[in-house]
């Protein structure tokens, strides 16, 4: 659906930032040539978008309005060193991973009844709940992996050879943390624009930096200790 072509926008813009932030200003010609290529792609798809919206929201869309910058909460894993990030948002200001795109939780709910467009808020609802429970499925996955990593290849790798190798795995894991995690909590702020009901919002809670911390408890729920030690409210 139209819906979901966007929300799968989002997703790549989400993407985009981070990859965007975590090279920050010591990229090689070879990322920045990805970075815009990746973003010629995205540009392409928000503008197809953008022209079919008056399809679907009606005459009272006006695709020349000009929103604020996208406002995604990147939410870094705990283990991240804060120098490998970098704040580019001022520097990219024109740049498409920034770019709101016309979906009902943007426009607003009131926006959407005088469109005559009541009927996509209750669908982009549901699309949204299905990429929560989704991006709630694959933090829960890396998370997983991170503790067995750790367990596993971190505290048993003896040279550093293996040590490098190790880390490596780790962080690539970190950065999946990170991207399912930010991409929820975006999630969860386009689902509170459409108003929804006291049953979703004790579903969906937010999501805080400090939930993304791995415990022993993860990756080995029997191990001595763990009685106590409780996870946070999306591992249940």
């Amino acid at each position: 659906t139209w819906i979901s072509i966007g929300l799968a926008i989002e997703e790549a813009q989400i993407a985009l930032l981070i990859e965007v932030r975590r090279i920050g200003r010591r990229s090689t010609e070879t990322q920045r040539l990805d970075i815009a290529r990746q973003r010629d792609r995205i540009q392409g798809q928000i503008d197809e978008f953008t022209r079919s919206a008056l399809t679907h929201l009606g005459e009272g869309f006006d695709a020349d309005d000009d929103p604020d910058d996208l406002n995604i909460d990147i939410l870094d894993d705990i283990d991240d060193d804060p120098a490998d990030f970098t704040e580019t948002s001022d520097a990219w200001t024109n740049s498409p991973e920034l770019t709101i795109i016309p979906l009902p939780s943007n426009l607003g709910v009131e926006h959407c009844r005088r469109c005559m467009a009541e009927d996509l808020i209750p669908l982009e609802m549901s699309l949204r709940e299905g990429q929560a429970n989704d991006a709630l499925h694959n933090l829960r996955i890396h998370l997983c992996n991170k503790a067995i990593l750790f367990r596993t290849t971190v505290r048993q790798a003896k040279s550093q050879a293996l040590k490098t190798r190790a880390w490596s795995q780790v962080t690539s894991v970190q950065q999946a943390v990170s991207l399912h995690a930010s991409i929820y909590t975006k999630t969860r702020k386009q689902m509170i624009q459409l108003e929804p009901g006291p049953d979703q919002l004790q579903k969906y809670k937010p999501l805080l930096r400090e939930q993304l911390k791995i415990s022993t408890a993860i990756g080995d729920p029997n191990a001595r200790g763990q009685r106590n030690e409780s996870l946070a409210w999306f591992w249940s």
